[in-house]
């Protein structure tokens, strides 16, 4: 004879798996997205990095775009960068001189799980500086 609690039990295991099957498809996507949000972000700070150690370069070596693009390069080598970076410099005036402005522009992408349809996963980040030095006769 099988007692009422024990079916019950039975019927309720049913239930728990069933519940789960409904439940582990968002858990699952939860935690992928948060995955995917947190390579961007670090993504997002690296980049951030190497735009303003880069400028950082420039206000003191403002005619040296080799050296400009080599610090923001030597930033950006590891693992949240999966693209060949685009790194652009922008002055503010054409005979530069001390006290213009100086822009380095970081650009590339991150790593994409390909979970999330739409999601780009690229980086754009630029950092401005003051130039503070120029070698004898300008640039």
């Amino acid at each position: 004879m099988v007692s009422h609690a024990h079916a019950r039990n039975r019927r309720e295991r049913g239930a728990a798996a069933l519940e789960f099957g409904l439940i582990a498809p968002i858990l699952v996507m939860l935690v992928i997205g948060i995955i995917q949000f947190s390579l961007w972000f670090w993504a997002w700070q690296v980049g951030g990095h190497a735009a303003r150690e880069a400028a950082r370069y420039a206000a003191v070596h403002p005619c040296d775009s080799a050296g400009i693009q080599g610090t923001a390069n030597d930033r950006l080598t590891g693992p949240p960068v999966d693209s060949t970076p685009a790194i652009g410099v922008t002055r503010s005036a054409s005979p530069l001189e001390v006290g213009d402005d100086i822009t380095v522009r970081v650009s590339f992408t991150t790593i994409n799980l390909h979970f999330f349809p739409g999601f780009s996963a690229g980086v754009d980040k630029s950092a401005t500086s003051r130039v503070e030095n120029l070698p004898a006769g300008g640039c």
